[in-house]
C-alpha cells in the first residue's frame, strides 16, 4: 500500500491571479475592507508603492512559494508585471493570457506565434474601438480614459477603460453598455470588475494560455496537483482548469456565487 503524505517529486502547481487576490490598493484596503496594509505588493510607474498585502496575504504567498511552482496569471501587462514585488521564479501568464513568459521573463515563442496569428485581423478593430470609446466618453461627458494594451513590439491586444474617479465606476459601465449597442463588438467579450472595463478579443483569455502551459508542465508528470486562486468572474476561465480553486472573501466571484448557492 502506498504510504500517505510521503515526499513526491510531482510538485504542485499554483496558478494565482494578482490584483485583488493577493494584493490591492491601499484605498481599497482601508476604505472598503478595513484591512491594514502591511507589505508592498507592487510599484506604480514612478516606482512608488501602489499595491499592498495584508499579513494574511503575505503569509499565503510565502506558503505557496515555498511549497508549489507558483505562477502568476494576471491581466497586468509585462511591464506592469515587472513592478510586482513578489519573487516569482517560474513561468508567468500576463496581459489576460496574451503573453506566456518563461523563467527568464522572455515571451514563449510558440505561444507568441499562436497569439499573433489569431490577432492578425482583430488588432485594427481594437484601434477602431478605442476611437469610438473616446468619442463616447466625450459625448457623455464622462471623466474617464480608454487605453490599448500592447505587447510584442506594439501589437494591440485589448482595450481597457477606467474612470478618473474610482468611486464613479458606474459611469464607465454605462459607456460600455452604450458602446456595445452602437458598435459591432462581436469579436470581443467584456471583462468588468470595479473601476475597470476591458474589451478583449475572444482569442485572448487566461484560460487558453493556462491550458497551453499546463499541457507542457504536465507532459512528464500528469498527476501534478493544480491549485487556482482568483477574484473575478472572468478568472473562472482558468480556474475551472485547476483541480481545486478558491477565491478571496467578498470578491466579485464569491459575491456572484453566494446567492446561487444560497
Amino acid at each position: 500500500m502506498t504510504k500517505l503524505f510521503m515526499a513526491t517529486p510531482s510538485q504542485p502547481i499554483a496558478l494565482i491571479d494578482l490584483d485583488d487576490t493577493i494584493f490591492q490598493t491601499k484605498r481599497k484596503m482601508l476604505n472598503e475592507q478595513n484591512i491594514e496594509p502591511k507589505h508592498v505588493g507592487a510599484l506604480d510607474r514612478q516606482l512608488q508603492p501602489r499595491s499592498f498585502m495584508s499579513e494574511k496575504q503575505f503569509n499565503l504567498v510565502n506558503w505557496l512559494l515555498s511549497t508549489a511552482e507558483t505562477i502568476p496569471v494576471t491581466a497586468r501587462g509585462t511591464e506592469e508585471l515587472s513592478r510586482v514585488q513578489v519573487p516569482f521564479t517560474s513561468w508567468a501568464i500576463a496581459t489576460h493570457g496574451a503573453v506566456i513568459l518563461n523563467k527568464h521573463r522572455q515571451p514563449d515563442d510558440e505561444w507568441k506565434s499562436i497569439v499573433l496569428t489569431r490577432l492578425k485581423l482583430i488588432s485594427p478593430l481594437v484601434i477602431q474601438l478605442r476611437e469610438a470609446c473616446e468619442q463616447l466618453l466625450d459625448k457623455m461627458q464622462v471623466e474617464g480614459w480608454a487605453r490599448i494594451n500592447y505587447e510584442y513590439d506594439q501589437q494591440p491586444i485589448y482595450l481597457v477603460m477606467k474612470h478618473t474617479d474610482s468611486t464613479k465606476a458606474q459611469e464607465i459601465y454605462r459607456v460600455a453598455e452604450r458602446l456595445l449597442k452602437e458598435q459591432d463588438c462581436s469579436e470581443f467579450y467584456l471583462h468588468s470588475n470595479g473601476n475597470n472595463v476591458a474589451f478583449l478579443p475572444h482569442c485572448i483569455d487566461k484560460g487558453q494560455a493556462v491550458k497551453h502551459l499546463l499541457s507542457r508542465l504536465r507532459a512528464d508528470a500528469p498527476d501534478r496537483p493544480v491549485l487556482g486562486l482568483g477574484d473575478s468572474t472572468s478568472d473562472h476561465r482558468f480556474l475551472h482548469l485547476c483541480d481545486w480553486f478558491g477565491m478571496p472573501q467578498n470578491s466579485q466571484l464569491s459575491q456572484f456565487l453566494s446567492p446561487l448557492i444560497k
